[in-house]
Formats: C-alpha cells, structure tokens, sequence
C-alpha cells in the first residue's frame, strides 16, 4: 500500500520521492508511535521499517526521548546525541512540524556529526588557550553555542530548499528562507567580529582616513536600523541639527562600522520604547575632559559626538567601568536570550582608539543606557621641520 502524509502531500511529494529524499522522514502519530519511516532514516539508525514501525520513538531516541516530547510542535530544530543499532554514536538534527492536521507529526532528521565532532574539537582548542580567564571560557561557550545553531540551520533549510521541495514557496517555506536570512546574517557578524578584533590585536587592521560626507554616512547607517527598530514597533529618532560640519577627514568605513554596533546593540536590548541619535560638535573643554589630546590648532568643530540613547534593559553598576573589555558580557541571562560574544562594543573601543576617538557609557539598570563617542574630524596640520 502506498504511503502519503497530508504535509508532504500537499507539496506535490509521493511516497517514492520521501523515500530518496535526502534526509531521514519519521512520521509518528499522537500516541507517539512511529508509523512512517524512510529510507534514509533506516540509513542513519540501522532499523528497518519492519523494526521500527508501531513502536514508540523512544525506542529511536533512547536517553533523548524527553528532549524530542519537548520539542514536538515547536517546530525548532534541535541536535541530539544518539546511538544507532550498531551502538554508533551519531549527532542528528531534528526538526519537527504539525502533519495531517496535528493528528501526527512528521520529524525531519540530519546527521550533523562531522560538524558537530568539528565545533567540539574547536571548542575543546579555544578551552586550553580560555583557562587563566573566567570571561574567555565564558566566550569560548558563547561562541560554540553562536556557531552550532547557524550552521546547522543553514545547512538543513537551505538544503531542503534545493532539494526541490517547493517551487513556488508557500508559507511553511517562506519561514524557512527567514531563518537561513536571519542566521547567516548572526553568523557573518560574529565571523566578521572575531576576524576584525585578531586583525587590530595583530596590528593588521588597515585604516583608511580621507574626506567623506559624515550626513551621507549616518544616513546610510540609520536606514538599515530604522527598519529593525520598526520590526520591534521601536521609535527611532535621528537629530543633526547642529552638525555644520558635513565634510570631515576620518576613515569612512571604520566610523560606518562604530556607529552601526553602537545603534544595532541599542535596538538589539531594547524591547519597549526608544532609541535615539543625536550628533553635535563638543565643545573642548569637554573633550579635554574625556581624556583626548586636543591639537592646539583644534576647534569645538573639529569633532563629533555622537549619543546614541535606548529605553532598554540597562547596566548594572558594576558592570559599567568594564563593559568594553574583550570577551566580557555583562549580563548572561541576557547574553543568552539575545546572543552575541562580548565583542561588539570591544571592537568598537578599539577602533576608535585608531581614530583618536574615545567612548563611555551612562546607564541604569533596567532604566535604558546612553553610549556616546567621540571622534576627531579633522586632520591635524602638520608643521615642516627646516
């Protein structure tokens, strides 16, 4: 008899297609009894369909069972240890979703156990050089739990798409696209992250100072964090009013990257509310102040403040004189609900370092915070020996 389940069905995939599909299918009904099993999933564990079909899938999961109960119509993704008939261990993903209007479930497995055995073997090199720091162990297990997710998500959902399971995407499929989007999006920043703060420790940071319209670049830079505050229904307010100096001498690129951390953390921590930007010239003895070596031939427009000023979750007291330090997050309750490595704001001081600029933080736990930074934006004359 032939088999066919309403949400492979409806998307046009006979039973002869699920059963070379790439990836194991398991259909199980709502006393959790597996009454679909394909051939690739025979692959994986070693069970025939003759040995697993009617039979609870805690005889598949084993240890694991409780995790998959969880997860069951959450439709996430979650890796497993498991151990196939042979008594291999193998580390799958599994991703289930509602099939036959909720009466079963249909649970899509992938062995992921030569990336997952890659990121373990990463994680236990960057655990021998994190020993003699609390904060770089902390990061070592950030950054482990910042890659799993991404790849393996990546590789799943982008996969299934080229597998040709759809054609014109419907509304199951569109949701698969956003979370490739949006996790290749976490992963390229936290690349991006470590990469750029290896290349300014190893003093190969190249920076490129020139004369660049400042507006154009703030812009450029508050369009993009316009739309994610708008995505959490976040007011966003932009105030250059009393810039007068629109052509500054800095590097375009590094202040583009500074003001968009600073802004994308804001929104990031920020769930009701407001954030809002506001740029004016300092005037010098407020500068000399912040600690920077004013040129005597400087003026209060030589340079730019920058406050970037959020409603959301705040800094402790404690946490405030260190916020900048490599590797630290100052909340991890918070570091795991919104993710992230500590490294942003690190590599945001140190950039600014380059540029001659510095930055502090006021906040109040709970209460919102204010980042501001200042930059130099004009080039120093130069006085010619004879």
């Amino acid at each position: 008899m032939e088999i066919k389940f309403k949400s492979l069905f409806k998307q046009n995939l006979s039973y002869e297609i699920s059963d070379n599909y790439p990836d194991g299918l398991i259909v199980i009904n709502y006393q959790k009894s597996v009454v679909y099993w394909n051939k690739k999933a025979q692959e994986l564990f070693g069970f025939s369909k003759k040995e697993v079909i009617g039979k609870n899938i805690g005889f598949i999961f084993a240890d694991e069972v409780e995790k998959v109960y969880q997860s069951l119509g959450e439709n996430r993704s979650l890796v497993l240890s498991v151990r196939t008939k042979l008594d291999q261990e193998i580390f799958v993903e599994i991703t289930c979703a509602d099939a036959n209007n909720k009466e079963e479930m249909l649970i899509t497995v992938r062995d992921v156990t030569k990336t997952q055995k890659l990121l373990e073997g990463l994680k236990a090199e960057l655990d021998k050089t994190a020993k003699a720091s609390q904060n770089k162990s902390s990061f070592v297990a950030s950054l482990s739990h910042e890659l799993r997710t991404p790849v393996h998500s990546m590789i799943g959902f982008s996969q299934a798409l080229l597998d040709g399971i759809s054609g014109r995407l419907t509304e199951k499929q569109e949701k698969y696209v956003s979370i490739i989007s949006k996790n290749a999006t976490n992963l390229l920043a936290l690349l991006n992250n470590v990469l750029d703060l290896s290349k300014i420790e190893a003093g190969k940071m190249e920076f490129n100072f020139k004369n660049f319209d400042v507006v154009q670049v703030i812009n450029s830079v508050t369009e993009v964090i316009s739309h994610f505050a708008a995505d959490k229904k976040l007011e966003f307010t932009v105030d250059l009013s009393d810039v007068v100096k629109r052509s500054i001498y800095s590097d375009e690129n590094m202040l583009r990257q500074v003001l968009l951390n600073v802004l994308n953390n804001a929104v990031k921590f920020t769930e009701i509310g407001s954030v809002s930007l506001k740029v004016i010239h300092p005037d010098l003895e407020f500068i000399r102040y912040q600690g920077i070596n004013v040129p005597p031939d400087f003026t209060d427009k030589s340079y730019l403040m920058f406050s970037i000023t959020d409603t959301g979750i705040g800094i402790a007291e404690e946490d405030v004189n260190n916020i900048f330090d490599e590797y630290r997050q100052f909340d991890r309750s918070a570091s795991k609900k919104y993710g992230g490595t500590g490294l942003g704001l690190a590599i945001t001081k140190k950039i600014l370092n380059h540029l001659g600029g510095v930055i502090w933080v006021e906040s109040e736990y709970s209460q919102g915070s204010t980042f501001s930074f200042i930059v130099p934006v004009e080039r120093p004359k130069i006085t010619e020996e004879i």
